[in-house]
């Protein structure tokens, strides 16, 4: 399938939910909020635009049955060490090698992985997109690292504060702010993935079988669905304002460590699906950034 035609579709109808059914109100400070999302009730830190700097999202399509895989988690940690906290990982396990058996019990696919290994037609693993870059197929290992260089860092477009909060009945919530800080003149979605570290589950490697094998950056789930959410009735930000959105994830009944999982939200254009800024946040720690 056309990558980029059905992002378009997809958005589209989320679009059209959000004019029949939204509205913008004013509140305190530049803000503002769509009325039907949930009420964000924590104060952000006031933000240095001079200090924010443009982070890359990378989407790892991997599985337990993959057996080249762990050579290109290597890979993925020495990218972690050398690029830090300006590149965000998520560990999306998808295609048949994804598909649990006897030997390899744990289901780690998702709903989300699943379409968006569709949606870029993902089929030899292990495979990277990087920035939501329409390449079909997705980035062999090889490619990565000079790949992650060609982006142009100086594209600081947005900025993104997440705060999350831990609720009752095991939902946490998780509180954002986007700040626009130049103009950008297509739609834009907002999307909040939670990923999980140190998950212990079987995996191939090469022709062994790991039993306790540590399976990192780990999706979990999308809060709010596999391609986010608009701001704004018609999806466009504008230069200096911030724009807040919330949204709670219920945890009580998954197996997950809270200790070890994160909230990583990107904003990503709904035309050609770059994504503009992503930012992360411990689920059980307010992270003011």
């Amino acid at each position: 399938p056309n990558v980029i035609h059905n992002m378009k579709k997809i958005a589209l109808y989320l679009i059209m939910a959000a004019i029949f059914s939204v509205g913008c109100d004013k509140i305190e400070g530049p803000y503002l909020q769509i009325s039907d999302r949930e009420s964000v009730d924590v104060e952000f830190p006031e933000l240095n635009p001079s200090g924010v700097y443009r982070k890359i999202l990378m989407e790892e399509y991997t599985g337990h049955r993959c057996s080249n895989c762990p050579a290109a988690h290597l890979v993925l940690e020495s990218l972690h060490d050398r690029y830090g906290d300006t590149l965000a990982i998520v560990g999306i396990h998808a295609t048949s090698l994804a598909d649990p058996n006897i030997d390899y019990p744990y289901d780690f696919r998702t709903e989300t992985g699943n379409e968006l290994a569709n949606e870029f037609t993902i089929g030899t693993i292990p495979a990277a997109v990087i920035n939501r870059e329409n390449h079909a197929g997705g980035w062999g290992r090889d490619e990565w690292i000079n790949k992650l260089a060609e982006v142009d860092r100086s594209k600081g477009y947005a900025a993104i504060q997440v705060i999350n909060q831990p609720k009752s009945n095991g939902v946490i919530k998780v509180n954002t702010k986007v700040t626009m800080l130049k103009e950008y003149p297509h739609p834009v979605l907002l999307s909040i993935f939670i990923i999980e570290d140190g998950v212990i589950r079987p995996q191939l490697n090469g022709f062994d079988l790991i039993p306790d094998y540590t399976h990192n950056h780990v999706l979990r789930t999308s809060a709010n669905g596999t391609y986010g959410t608009p701001l704004t009735t018609s999806g466009i930000l504008d230069k200096g304002e911030s724009y807040l959105y919330a949204k709670s994830v219920k945890t009580a009944d998954t197996d997950w460590d809270l200790a070890n999982c994160t909230a990583v939200v990107f904003l990503h254009d709904r035309v050609n699906g770059e994504v503009l800024q992503v930012e992360t946040a411990p689920l059980l720690v307010s992270d003011n950034k």
